[in-house]
């Protein structure tokens, strides 16, 4: 989901970048020059720019350094390069991807309060409607593959905007599905369809906000609204199914995300292309073919390109122990909101006697856990330059470790709000105090996954997409796996212990960010796939 902190990534291109350009900037001095912008700001980056900022899967830099330049003769120039429109303007953009990955990730969760009156109105078996869930979040795995490779040939908008049309279509079918078979199937095309505006859409971002100017602030909130998504899906289908008929309530969760989802198609109406190959290619194009400057040898080398983008996240999963370790530890962290997602109606509905959508309200808990790593991942970022500039690290360069102190904070909370949740879900405990565990689980959620998706990026800055297309392959899957067994784990252990089972793998996990922290660069030296 999210996968948009996974653009930590981009940022490592971004300065290997900025840093060639700097001893482009010492061999050429006359070629570096400042401008104004209109608005007032000083554009720092408004020379003629060459350099790519995203990357197809979300995160973005590619595991070659072909898209960097289409040609040595081709620059984008003023206001052609992204990085140099207005703040009003990128921020504008960024909030519009927001809003739609927000649409996606709730669109997995949004129908789960309604989920008995489903298997009552399709006559399901409670797999099969536990499937409906898993499918959507399985269909995000596929997804990236096949359409991170080809928004890095063909540029943002020729993937984003006919998948969300798709989309839409596909969530309308869920909506007026007949059958298990209907349903199911709509449900898994949904999510392949809607995982663009996750991991594309992420590498929109990247290519409008440099590292220096507002980066992390623009990926916090797009990571933020990623999490956010699936515990506000909760809140809004609970009151749709309260409130209206058994078989109208859980339908009326998807024509709800279908009218929200339409309404922000509109979005696509205005916003550009941003990816700068294709900004170049365009650029190119127009000009008359017999002065036409030639691509780059290996520009065009998409195929290669689109292998690799399959090939190399399975092997790195399977042959890298870092790259497994941390894949592992943030799926199953991952995972267990979907899990959630069985548990909380057990405990609140079930124990507390609450109707579906004061049971949504419940999930408010983890919400604000996620909002919580906003102001928090600023911290973090202040205390990784400081470690950098005391270590004697030149600010362009790569400090993987750095990016781990969020993560071994976090680690500790996982386990405590998973105990807390576990052992205070009884009627004779108000339940204000289980839904208060939800906040530390959504801080150390949200610090876990951040930290070791930008580890991953930092750490494997040649193969960094690859690192990171892994880790999404693993975290979907174990995503998507977790609700099947919610309903009979809680049913066969009871809540106490299936929870505490939960927060004991959790405790198991809480070494792993201190172990890269003292012992990942001697892993990393022993990798295949060292950079």
């Amino acid at each position: 989901m999210a996968d948009l902190s996974e653009a930590a990534a981009t940022e490592l291109q971004l300065q290997r970048a900025l840093s060639r350009q700097s001893e482009h900037e010492k061999q050429h001095p006359n070629h570096h020059h400042h401008h104004n912008h209109p608005n007032g700001e000083t554009q720092l980056n408004e020379k003629p720019s060459t350099i790519t900022s995203g990357s197809g899967s979300g995160t973005a830099p590619q595991d070659t350094e072909s898209a960097c330049s289409l040609s040595d003769e081709l620059t984008l120039e003023g206001a052609e390069n992204p990085y140099n429109w207005s703040t009003s303007r990128r921020m504008a953009i960024t909030l519009a991807v927001c809003i739609h990955s927000l649409a996606a990730t709730m669109g997995s969760s949004l129908f789960t309060p309604g989920i008995i009156e489903m298997q009552m109105g399709l006559k399901m078996k409670e797999i099969a409607s536990y499937a409906a869930l898993s499918v959507y979040v399985a269909g995000m795995a596929v997804g990236p593959v096949l359409f991170a490779p080809m928004s890095e040939v063909y540029g943002r908008r020729f993937v984003l905007v006919p998948a969300w049309i798709v989309f839409l279509g596909f969530t309308a079918g869920c909506a007026a599905s007949k059958n298990t078979a209907s349903m199911l199937v709509c449900r898994l095309f949904a999510g392949v369809f809607a995982s663009p505006t996750l991991t594309v859409a992420g590498g929109m971002v990247t290519d409008l906000w440099p590292r220096e100017r507002l980066g992390y602030v623009a990926m916090g909130l797009f990571t933020m609204t990623a999490f956010l998504g699936p515990v506000l899906g909760p809140i809004i289908g609970g009151y749709l199914v309260q409130n209206l008929s058994a078989d109208q309530g859980w339908r009326w969760c998807f024509w709800f995300l279908l009218i929200f989802s339409g309404a922000c198609s509109l979005n696509w109406s205005w916003i550009p292309e941003t990816y700068t190959p294709t900004l170049l290619e365009k650029k190119r194009r127009a000009i008359p073919e017999d002065i036409r400057p030639p691509l780059k040898p290996g520009a065009e080398a998409s195929w290669e390109l689109y292998k690799n983008s399959i090939t190399r996240p399975i092997m790195l999963l399977v042959l890298d122990p870092v790259v497994f370790l941390s894949s592992l530890y943030v799926s199953f962290v991952f995972a267990i909101i979907y899990l959630f997602l069985g548990a909380y109606p057990v405990i609140f509905r079930g124990r507390y006697g609450m109707t579906p959508g004061e049971s949504g309200l419940a999930f408010l808990g983890i919400g604000f856990g996620v909002i919580l790593v906003f102001p928090c991942a600023g911290y973090a970022n202040a205390k990784y330059l400081e470690l950098k500039k005391a270590r004697g690290i030149e600010p362009h360069m790569p400090f993987p470790e750095g990016r781990l102190l969020m993560a071994i904070f976090g680690a500790f909370l996982v386990p405590v709000s998973l105990f807390w949740f576990a052992w205070t879900g009884k009627k004779e405990i108000h339940w204000i105090v289980p839904v208060l565990s939800g906040v530390p689980f959504g801080l150390g959620l949200t610090t876990v996954f951040i930290s070791l998706v930008s580890y991953l990026a930092e750490a494997y800055y040649e193969f960094s997409a690859s690192a990171i297309a892994a880790n999404t392959i693993l975290r979907s899957l174990m995503a998507a796996a977790f609700p099947l067994f919610v309903s009979k784990m809680y049913r066969d252990m009871k809540p106490e212990w299936a929870s505490s089972t939960l927060g004991f793998v959790a405790l198991a996990f809480i070494p792993v960010p201190w172990l890269f922290w003292k012992y990942g660069h001697k892993l990393r030296e022993r990798s295949k796939f060292k950079p």
